[in-house]
């Protein structure tokens, strides 16, 4: 089945005890990760909806740019489709805060995300009072990550309103 996700979305990982966050969909991975992870079947997904789905498979479906079609074959990046089961269940977001809160402390990726405790996890996690303010706490909106380019062209812009502020007042005094 095809579903049409809401996002953001939540990856449960149950063999790994983590959990992804996705603010739009991101259908390109390498040929490797796509065979490791067997296409993802069984991982369950989580739509800002509340709705819980369970991938029946991914498969690739084509070479995405220049490197999908050449170097290494295993590491080509790739667009591909996520199959989900018929079954949809709801996920309401109690729910999903304590399937988080038991499962992510005991990932691997907990210290390094600079967790000192699983309690105060906990606090932060059930503190949440919707989908996209937990969804923030693993990764943030796109709109709000570091960008090297809007960066360098606010600066510009920046540089370039004070290079004729200071022209215009050289101009006239």
């Amino acid at each position: 089945m095809k579903a049409a996700l809401k996002y953001p979305v939540f990856y449960l990982a149950h063999a790994e005890h983590m959990v992804y966050v996705f603010w739009r969909e991101e259908n390109v991975t390498t040929r490797r990760l796509l065979a490791e992870a067997k296409g993802w079947a069984g991982q369950e997904v989580v739509d800002a909806s509340g709705r819980r789905y369970t991938i029946r498979r991914c498969r690739e479906i084509g070479p995405v740019g220049l490197y999908g079609r050449i170097g290494p074959v295993d590491r080509r990046t790739v667009h591909y489709e996520t199959v989900f089961e018929e079954e949809v269940r709801r996920c309401p977001l109690p729910e999903l805060q304590a399937w988080i809160a038991r499962e992510y402390p005991q990932s691997e990726w907990f210290r390094e995300a600079c967790w000192r405790n699983a309690a105060d996890f906990r606090q932060v996690v059930y503190s949440c009072r919707s989908f996209e303010e937990l969804a923030r706490m693993f990764r943030c909106h796109p709109e709000e990550e570091p960008s090297i380019r809007r960066d360098l062209v606010r600066f510009l812009i920046v540089a370039l309103v004070v290079g004729v502020v200071i022209g215009l007042l050289a101009r006239y005094t």
